[in-house]
C-alpha cells in the first residue's frame, strides 16, 4: 500500500486564481492562507495549491482574492535544479475539492438566526 499525505486546510485566497495548460491539461494554481493564533500572536501559514482537471476551468473566474475556502487533496513535494546548478524543492498542495465557505461572523452575515444560548429565544420545536 502506497502512503499517502491527505489534508485539509480553510483559509482565504491571498490572489485570484489563475489557469495555465499542459498540452490539453488545465492547471489551476492559487494560493490560500490559514490563519492561527500561536503563543499570544496571529500568524499565517501559505500553501500553494493546484488542480489539474477540467473543473478548474469553471472555477478560475469564482475563486478571487479573499474568499473564503476549504481545499481538501495531498501534499506533493517537487524538485527541480535553479539556474546556478542548486537543487530545489518545495511542497505543493495537489486539491481534490474546493469549497467556498463563510469563516466566522455568521451572527453578522444572518442576524435573524436563533442563538441556542440566548435564554430568550424560542425553541423551534
Amino acid at each position: 500500500m502506497a502512503d499517502m499525505c491527505s489534508i485539509m486546510i480553510t483559509g482565504r485566497l491571498t490572489s485570484d486564481s489563475e489557469i495555465k495548460y499542459a498540452g490539453q491539461t488545465p492547471i489551476l494554481k492559487l494560493s490560500v492562507a490559514v490563519g492561527r493564533y500561536d503563543k499570544g500572536l496571529n500568524t499565517s501559514s501559505f500553501f500553494d495549491v493546484v488542480q489539474f482537471s477540467r473543473v478548474a476551468e469553471s472555477l478560475v473566474g469564482k475563486l478571487t482574492r479573499g474568499k473564503p475556502v476549504v481545499v481538501r487533496g495531498e501534499m506533493r513535494q517537487e524538485f527541480w535544479n535553479a539556474n546556478d546548478g542548486s537543487k530545489r524543492s518545495r511542497w505543493v498542495l495537489v486539491a481534490d475539492s474546493f469549497g467556498v465557505q463563510p469563516l466566522g461572523g455568521c451572527q453578522e452575515e444572518n442576524p435573524n438566526r436563533l442563538n441556542p444560548y440566548d435564554d430568550d429565544a424560542e425553541i423551534p420545536f
